[in-house]
């Protein structure tokens, strides 16, 4: 029985560089955002999720709280992968304990032995069960192995996409804060301006009876 190892990531290029690391050892299975992994682990229950941190809609801590939800996926080990470990830190102080953390670029072995690592750990403390022999070769089409230079090219080229991303989303956030505070500005000027026009209005009507007022004083004011 091969052991299934589940890729969520919103890069095409990192999913297919991680199953070509695994390759002949584990069965890989992938998904492109959280909410459709999520979905898979749900219908595979595999044995370790290798989780992007930074994805669009749901970030990679939203994506593994919602997996945690669920009593049969709640002990499958994740490992937390980014080169912007800064932005994880952000939303989970340090240090990570809800989950492992490899941090981008990373070489293969060093993935191969965290994987390794984390599954033995699951089987020794009874998470996960023993297998009765070595893990078959999942079936696949021969693929030819990436170098480790390639590796890293694809992961540089990576991480500049994803911290131009999350730079430009910055930016956006900045924008919007500054045009909600304009907002908000000028809705408070809009509401002093309405309460003055109130005001005068309720001026005017006074002005107005008391004009009336006066003219049914007047000789024939009642006419």
């Amino acid at each position: 029985m091969t052991e299934k190892i589940l890729v969520i990531d919103d890069s095409i290029m990192i999913r297919k560089m991680v199953k070509n690391i695994l390759a002949g050892k584990y069965e890989v299975l992938e998904a492109n955002d959280g909410k459709s992994g999520l979905e898979v682990a749900r219908r595979t229950i595999p044995d370790l999720v290798l989780l992007d941190f930074v994805m669009p809609k749901y970030n990679g801590y939203q994506t593994l709280k919602a997996i945690r939800r669920f009593d049969d996926l709640r002990e499958i080990p994740i490992i937390m992968i980014s080169g912007l470990k800064e932005q994880v830190a952000e939303h989970v102080p340090e240090p990570f304990e809800e989950f492992d953390f490899l941090e981008k670029p990373f070489e293969a072995d060093v993935l191969l032995s965290r994987i390794q690592k984390l599954l033995q750990s699951e089987k020794a403390l009874g998470h996960a069960p023993e297998l009765d022999h070595a893990p078959e070769p999942a079936a696949m089409e021969p693929t030819a192995k990436l170098s480790a230079g390639e590796t890293f090219l694809i992961q540089g080229m990576e991480n500049l996409i994803q911290r131009e991303v999350v730079a430009r989303m910055a930016q956006l956030t900045k924008r919007s804060e500054k045009q909600d505070v304009v907002i908000a500005n000028m809705e408070k000027r809009l509401d002093k301006i309405s309460q003055q026009i109130d005001h005068q209005n309720k001026g005017i009507m006074v002005l107005l009876r008391e004009i009336k007022a006066i003219q049914n004083r007047l000789p024939g004011g009642n006419k």
